[in-house]
C-alpha cells in the first residue's frame, strides 16, 4: 500500500508536467497552426539554464529564477520570428513543422556546446523527504505539484477571464477577422509563443532535480503526445486528465517493468484509440450528409 501511495503521487508530479508540455502544443497549435516537434527540447532547455544559474554560474537562486524567465521568455520570441513570421503566408504549411525540427536540434546542439556536454544533477529546489512510516516523498514532488498548478489555474485565467487572453484566443481562432478588428495578431501570437516556452521550460526546471540535466529529457515531448491523444486532441482539460493518466501508467507500470514504460504508456494510447479515438474528453466530429 505505501508502494502504491508512492507511485500514485510520483505518477500525479510527473503528469502534470507532461500536461504543461501537452498544453503548450495545443495553444501553439491554436496560436500558429503548426504542431511544435521542438517542445521536448525546449523542455530540456528549462533543465539547462537550471544547471547553467544554480550549478555552474552558483547564483542567487531569486536571481538564477528571473534570468531564466527573462532566457526564456527571450528564446519564445526568437522561436516566433525564426519558425512563424517566416512560414505564415507559406503555401506549403508542413514548412514550418519542419523549421520546428530543425530549431530543437540547434537548441539541443547549443545546450551541449554552450553549457554542458555532460549528464549533470541539480540540487532540489525544496529539499528533504515526507516521511511517514515506511511512505517517502521528496518535498520536491509536492513543490512541482503546486507549482504546476498555479501556472495551469493562471493559464485558465488568462485565456478564460482575462480580456488580453481573450483577445489572443480570438485572434488565434480567425487572424483575418482580428485584422480587421485591429487586433495585433503579430503580438498575439509571439506572447503565445513566449508563455508556452516559459511554461514548459518551467517543467524543465522542476524535473531537472528527480531526472538530472541531459538532452534525454526532450524524450518528454513523445509522452506528451501521448497524453494529448488520450485526453482528447484540443482540450486543454483533456491535455490535463491526459498527462496525469500517463503519468500514472508509467509510473504504475514499474510494478512489472523499468525498461519497457514506453511500451507501456503507448499500448494504453493504442487501446483508447481503439476504445475511444477522440479521447477521454474529446468530442466525436459529426461527418456531413451527402
Amino acid at each position: 500500500m505505501i508502494l502504491f501511495l508512492q507511485q500514485t503521487v510520483t505518477g500525479i508530479c510527473v503528469g502534470l508536467a507532461y500536461a504543461m508540455i501537452a498544453m503548450g502544443l495545443i495553444l501553439l497549435l491554436r496560436a500558429a497552426g503548426v504542431m511544435n516537434f521542438a517542445q521536448g527540447n525546449l523542455m530540456a532547455l528549462g533543465a539547462y539554464f537550471a544547471y547553467l544559474f544554480l550549478g555552474k554560474l552558483h547564483l542567487n537562486p531569486a536571481i538564477a529564477v528571473i534570468l531564466a524567465i527573462l532566457s526564456l521568455i527571450a528564446v519564445g520570441i526568437v522561436f516566433c520570428c525564426v519558425c512563424f513570421f517566416p512560414f505564415k503566408r507559406t503555401k506549403w504549411p508542413q514548412a514550418m513543422l519542419i523549421c520546428t525540427i530543425g530549431a530543437g536540434t540547434v537548441i539541443s546542439e547549443c545546450c551541449l556546446c554552450f553549457i554542458t556536454t555532460e549528464t549533470k544533477s541539480v540540487d532540489p529546489i525544496v529539499a528533504g523527504s515526507l516521511h511517514l512510516g515506511s511512505f517517502i516523498i521528496p518535498y520536491q514532488y509536492f513543490f512541482i505539484f503546486g507549482v504546476t498548478a498555479l501556472m495551469m489555474v493562471g493559464l485558465w485565467l488568462l485565456f478564460d477571464k482575462a480580456y488580453c487572453g481573450r483577445v489572443m484566443s480570438a485572434a488565434a481562432q480567425n487572424k483575418y477577422a482580428a485584422d480587421l478588428l485591429g487586433i495585433p495578431t503579430n503580438l498575439t501570437t509571439m506572447l503565445t509563443f513566449c508563455i508556452v516556452v516559459l511554461m514548459v521550460g518551467t517543467a524543465g526546471w522542476l524535473l531537472a532535480p528527480v531526472y538530472r540535466v541531459s538532452n534525454s529529457l526532450s524524450i518528454f515531448q513523445a509522452r506528451a503526445f501521448a497524453a494529448l491523444i488520450i485526453g482528447g486532441f484540443g482540450s486543454l482539460p483533456g491535455a490535463i486528465v491526459g498527462g496525469i493518466a500517463v503519468g500514472l501508467i508509467e509510473s504504475y507500470s514499474t510494478y512489472f517493468t523499468t525498461t519497457y514504460k514506453d511500451v507501456v504508456v503507448f499500448g494504453a494510447l493504442l487501446l483508447v484509440l481503439a476504445v475511444r479515438p477522440q479521447g477521454i474528453l474529446g468530442s466525436k466530429v459529426k461527418k456531413d450528409k451527402a
